[in-house]
């Protein structure tokens, strides 16, 4: 992989959010309000119990850590389909890696920005600091900006094979998997059934373990090391899945017509 070529894919983007108001405000826009409405909705439950006002706000900020970034790679790749320069790219000596790295590059700054702007406003208006999780909030973001990653590949494979009428997977993805993935309960809560699934998905152990912390004040490695070994297992079929749709275009051609 040319580190070069990736660079130019991250500061081509760079420049159209600085100049695109859609691109810029989706930046700040959703995570911000998102912020305000569940950080007053925590105030209002914290008078009775801060405990699940802390969980509220702590999951909800996390959530957007992986909403984002899993939203992030797909967008970019729709606007490059918007503004017929797929194939402008395609043509040129940068692969497909590179291409996909430098999305997923783009995606993670453009979180590490919204979560940043998260943290000043939630410490601002709510008086609430994730960081006081330290080196666990860490971990708890490689897995989550892992599996948002995944799930960002996953995206850009479906829509190489069934065109831009299957672009708004991308948005609704994330929050198809939201009600599995305890947010903002205990996986108990959830039905037997809906359990089960919920501990297949890598993320349910980042929100279990994030209120395992600021339960306890220590790491749960269970958790971290549970949602990482998934995050391996999806990351190597969701490579070996989006490098047959992409052949597969090839072969029929079809990745013209997008």
């Amino acid at each position: 992989m040319n580190f070069t070529r990736v660079y130019a894919i991250v500061l081509r983007h760079i420049f159209l959010t600085m100049h695109q108001l859609e691109r810029f405000a989706d930046m700040f826009l959703f995570p911000i309000f998102g912020l305000l409405l569940w950080g007053f909705v925590s105030v209002y439950i914290g008078l009775n119990s801060a405990g699940l006002a802390a969980f509220l706000m702590g999951g909800m900020i996390l959530w957007v850590v992986f909403e984002r970034v899993s939203t992030a790679v797909g967008v970019d790749f729709m606007f490059d389909i918007w503004e017929q320069n797929l194939m402008n790219v395609l043509a040129s000596p940068i692969t497909i890696l590179e291409y996909i790295g430098g999305l997923v590059v783009v995606a993670i700054v453009k979180v590490v920005v919204s979560f940043l702007v998260m943290l000043a406003i939630a410490g601002i208006f709510y008086n609430f600091h994730i960081t006081t999780l330290g080196v666990s909030l860490v971990l708890l973001w490689f897995n989550l900006v892992l599996f948002a990653t995944v799930l960002g590949i996953f995206n850009i494979a479906i829509i190489l094979r069934w065109g831009h009428t299957v672009g708004p997977l991308t948005w609704i993805l994330p929050f198809f998997l939201q009600p599995f993935t305890a947010v903002f309960y205990p996986v108990d809560i959830l039905p037997n059934v809906l359990q089960k699934i919920a501990w297949f998905l890598p993320i349910t152990h980042v929100f279990e373990g994030m209120r395992f912390a600021m339960t306890s004040g220590k790491f749960d490695s269970e958790e971290f090391f549970t949602g990482l070994f998934f995050n391996l297992v999806y990351f190597v079929f969701t490579v070996l899945f989006f490098a047959y749709m992409f052949n597969l275009v090839k072969r029929k051609g079809t990745l013209v017509k997008l």
